[in-house]
């Protein structure tokens, strides 16, 4: 709590007291569509969540953050079709900008994510073979939000997190495309 305070002591002391200070919360949904084909056909796709907290600081220049979680999958891998596990989620952080005109408002943004990932396959001769690892990303990301009222807003994102990983001695790309909707409350500080 103390660290939000002096996040908001610190807007207030830098930028003109006309300025207000918009917070926005939300969440995001949608399904994920991981590139790496291997990936894909042993665990398919998965609906995606991502609660997000945004403060829009100076006239459309926004930064923010959340939590995306929701991918966790179960499959058959190998030639004898051992159970298997495979776990991502991550956090990413922003910096955006929204160009409102009347009730819409489109919006781009740039991120880093720190990206967690976890496999299991059930089989005793892979038993060293353990995969649980995190991996940092740059993310883009655009799309629209409809304000109905001037506190509530509905929204689509478009967003591409491009995630290589190397686990061994083989490159595999968890990276994909989100395809989100939203909604969300904007309040003026």
């Amino acid at each position: 709590m103390r660290k939000i305070g002096a996040v908001v002591l610190f807007l207030a002391l830098v930028f003109p007291a006309k300025a207000a200070v918009t917070f926005r919360a939300g969440l995001w949904c949608g399904p994920q569509k991981i590139n790496d084909a291997k990936i894909r056909s042993v665990y398919g796709g998965q609906t995606v969540f991502l609660p997000y907290l945004e403060i829009q600081i100076w006239k459309g220049l926004t930064i923010g953050g959340g939590y995306e979680f929701g991918y966790n999958r179960e499959g058959k891998i190998g030639l004898h079709d051992n159970p298997t596990t495979f776990r991502m989620s991550g956090l990413d952080f922003f910096l955006g900008y929204e160009l409102r005109i009347k009730d819409a408002a489109f919006f781009a943004k740039i991120g880093y994510g720190l990206f967690s990932y976890k496999q299991t396959i059930d089989n005793p001769s892979l038993s060293d073979y353990k995969v649980d690892h995190t991996q940092s990303a740059v993310s883009f990301g655009a799309g629209l939000k409809y304000y109905p009222a001037r506190f509530i807003f509905l929204a689509v994102e478009a967003r591409y997190v491009p995630l290589k990983v190397k686990p061994y001695d083989y490159e595999v790309d968890l990276g994909g495309f989100r395809y989100m909707a939203g909604l969300g409350f904007a309040f003026d500080i």
